[in-house]
Order: structure tokens, then C-alpha cells, then sequence
């Protein structure tokens, strides 16, 4: 790592400081089931997102930054998911081929106000693993941003 790089950590951690916000990322695949809606899919993320968020507002956030998902039904095309605002719709953006999603790949992003990084991830896991267990959902997170970024950071790089 190059003095640069250190410094341009540095500016980035000072940052996330004074801003106060926490962050956390996954990539996973999902497995809806055969012949399942493209409805069911929509609305397990859609579900998924109100839910990490309000947990992460019960765990003293005090704010959405953004929480956003972006669902990649190989060639069936994509869904965009966008909340800003905990008492706001989520904004979804179907660009879908077909109205069965049995399987896609979806990656979530959320970013709050008020609670630090570890906080955030814990509680999005946390209401995953409630969402696909209550709808008979199967994943597999293919990668966990904060545990790639952190032990990247706390390796020296």
C-alpha cells in the first residue's frame, strides 16, 4: 500500500465519521422455487429491504441513506428496488421478459444514518434470514462486502 492509499484512507475513514454512515453490501443467488412469480420474487425483496431497514432504524439509526436492490434474472431481464425514506414505497423498476422467476442473483446495498457498518450488516442478515424462512426462500450469499472490505483493511490491503 502506497502512502497515497493510506492517506486516501484515511480522508475516507474521516469522512465516514463525521457523516455517520453505516453500510453494508451483499451479492447472493435466490432460489424461488419452481414455476414461482415474478410477483413472489418482487415482493421477497421488496420485504427485505423494508425490513432491514426498519430494523436498522430500531437499532438507532436515525436515518435511510439509501437501501437499494438490483435483481439479475439471467437472460429474463432485471427488477431495481430504491427506498429512500422509511415511510415511502419502495420504487421498483421492472424490466422483466416473463412472469416466472425461479432463480436470480441479487444484490443489496443499504446505507444508514446513525449506526456503524457491523450494526447494519448484523441487522440486514438477520431480517434475510427471517424473510426467506417465513416465505420458503433458499439463498446462498456469494459476497459479504464488509467482511471482503474490512479483512482487506485490516490486512493492510
Amino acid at each position: 500500500m502506497t502512502e497515497l492509499d493510506e492517506d486516501d484512507d484515511l480522508h475516507l475513514e474521516m469522512h465516514r465519521a463525521v457523516d455517520e454512515l453505516g453500510k453494508f453490501s451483499l451479492h447472493m443467488k435466490v432460489d424461488f422455487g419452481k414455476g414461482s412469480s415474478a410477483d413472489k420474487a418482487i415482493s421477497f425483496v421488496e420485504e427485505l429491504l423494508i425490513k432491514a431497514t426498519d430494523a436498522c432504524l430500531h437499532h438507532g439509526a436515525d436515518l435511510v441513506g439509501h437501501v437499494k436492490a438490483f435483481m439479475m434474472v439471467g437472460d429474463g431481464g432485471t427488477v431495481g428496488f430504491s427506498l429512500i425514506h422509511q415511510n415511502m414505497k419502495v420504487n421498483i423498476t421492472r424490466q422483466l421478459n416473463g412472469n416466472v422467476i425461479e432463480r436470480a442473483e441479487v444484490i443489496v446495498h443499504v446505507i444508514v444514518h446513525g449506526i456503524w457498518d457491523p450494526e447494519v450488516r448484523e441487522q440486514t442478515l438477520e431480517a434475510l434470514e427471517e424473510v426467506a424462512k417465513n416465505r420458503g426462500v433458499r439463498f446462498q450469499i456469494i459476497k459479504d462486502f464488509y467482511e471482503v472490505e474490512k479483512g482487506a483493511a485490516h490486512h493492510g490491503g
